[in-house]
């Protein structure tokens, strides 16, 4: 397996989590947040919003700058 192809499986199984977690969600019954209300109560209020905005910068330099 080449670098490539293990980027890809890494990128799969993070796509397939991010849409188990919202079927999960949806199927809880209101039990457990959506990614809406877990992104909205991740960014009240302007200092949260800064940090969100700084890890996002951070994550898009280390994850995607070569």
């Amino acid at each position: 397996m080449s670098t490539r192809d293990g980027v890809l499986v890494v990128w799969v199984a993070i796509a397939l989590l991010v849409v188990a977690g919202a079927v999960v969600a949806g199927r809880s019954g209101g039990r457990l947040p959506g990614y809406g209300t877990l992104a909205r109560v991740a960014t009240d209020g302007p200092v949260r919003r800064t940090v969100c905005v700084l890890g996002w910068m951070w994550l898009g330099w280390h994850a995607f700058a070569r």
